[in-house]
């Protein structure tokens, strides 16, 4: 059903007034009845106009008088066109001034991010298997120029100057993404959640939870700590964490994530002071407006940090993703962690050209990184480390730390400080 938005008709006239103030023109052949100029009926980010002589022309030849226009008559009888579109018809451009035409191009970017702004954001949650569409589409791609569709949602579409679309993995080939749709489903899930004005994405996160798909069941309460919201990627950086904040508490209600704390403790044990949050990677961005949203003296936990390591179906894939938190693949138990632990078995997901690197280990004596088929044991000390510290003593057959050898010049050898008479 269509209403008009009182407050896209005041952005439109801000625009005017704004322009006409540069000593800009107005095109008089462009007379239109300023009264009922509103937002587009096709399109709510367009502007919805009549000119006079139309107005006119409808009164004489169809005895139809628009005062108040109906949608119907704003259907039929309107046009529509974008913010900018209508500007560039209202005042005449030519011959402008480059300061001036600075100003006007400024002055219609502002209005159009304002409207855009009018605009509902609507949740919209995603499985696995849609990821690598989602993260493979970008604007500037060829092959993707055209809005694409994922299950009932229709016409998506990123735009060319979102800071999605900027994203380093945005736009990387499908197949980089298969870890994500290789998930052991008996242990841990993985959902994609949006929001979208109109049909555009402007946000994004991945959505990780400690518990098999079979059992999410959003009729029941569900326990903040079976839950992280990584990295949320927004289409501006205005208002950024408004958006980011948006998000954050829709998919809480979508998942009817239970934040009290008392709801899940076992019969018997004492009521506490406190509102668990479930973690997310923009915990810092976005938590003074979480604070105050739940305007209460408790005790509020907000971590940033994901509590729950996620077990796949493979120890091994052909491409990794860039990945903010879960940036750590233990090959040997199939889970990928955003713990720092090191080895031969870990691989680090910290690559946008799909390849993922040997984590390195850190010697034990001087604390560089080194790889562990480049560290050497030292057996007298129990500890690992790289070629430099140290060195093969001939006397003791074995390596010792090179603080403790000592050259001979004469016979081209080490020996073991403790072992000399010094």
């Amino acid at each position: 059903m269509y209403i008009q938005n009182p407050e896209y008709k005041k952005i439109a006239f801000s625009m005017i007034a704004q322009i006409e103030q540069f000593k800009i023109v107005k095109n008089e052949k462009f007379n239109i009845c300023l009264q009922t100029i509103s937002n587009a009926i096709i399109n709510p980010l367009k502007i919805s106009y009549i000119k006079k002589e139309k107005i006119l022309k409808l009164i004489e030849h169809a005895n139809i008088t628009i005062t108040e226009p109906t949608p119907e008559q704003r259907n039929k009888y309107y046009n529509a066109c974008t913010l900018r579109k209508f500007a560039n018809h209202y005042f005449l451009t030519d011959g402008i001034t480059p300061e001036q035409l600075t100003a006007f191009n400024d002055i219609v970017k502002q209005a159009t991010a304002a409207a855009n702004l009018l605009l509902p954001k609507t949740l919209h949650i995603l499985d696995a298997e849609h990821i690598p569409q989602i993260y493979n589409h970008k604007y500037n791609n060829e092959r993707n120029k055209e809005p694409f569709t994922i299950g009932k949602i229709e016409g998506l579409y990123i735009g060319e100057k979102s800071d999605i679309n900027a994203s380093c993995m945005q736009g990387k080939p499908a197949k980089y993404f298969e870890l994500y749709t290789d998930l052991n489903e008996e242990e841990s899930t993985l959902k994609m959640a949006i929001l979208t004005q109109g049909n555009e994405i402007v946000a994004r996160a991945l959505v990780w939870i400690d518990k098999a798909v079979t059992d999410i069941d959003r009729r029941k309460k569900q326990h903040p700590r079976h839950f992280y919201i990584d990295r949320i990627y927004t289409k501006t950086q205005e208002h950024r964490a408004e958006t980011q904040t948006q998000l954050y508490n829709d998919l809480i209600k979508h998942f009817n994530i239970e934040t009290n704390s008392n709801y899940f403790l076992p019969d018997g044990e004492e009521p506490t002071n406190k509102i668990h949050l479930p973690p997310c990677y923009n915990r810092y961005d976005i938590v003074k407006k979480i604070e105050a949203q739940q305007n209460t003296i408790k005790q509020i936990v907000f971590s940033n940090s994901c509590p729950f390591d996620v077990e796949l179906s493979s120890y091994s894939y052909n491409y990794y993703p860039y990945a903010d938190t879960f940036q750590n693949f233990d090959t040997n138990n199939q889970t990928i962690s955003s713990d720092q632990s090191r080895g031969s078995e870990m691989l680090r997901l910290e690559n946008t050209n799909g390849d993922a690197e040997a984590s390195s280990i850190e010697c034990e004596h001087c604390g560089y990184d080194i790889d562990e088929d480049n560290s050497i044991y030292i057996e007298e000390d129990e500890i690992s480390v790289c070629e430099d510290c140290a060195t093969y003593c001939e006397d003791r057959e074995n390596y010792i730390l090179t603080d403790n050898a000592i050259y001979n010049s004469h016979s081209g050898q080490h020996h073991h400080r403790d072992d000399l008479d010094i």
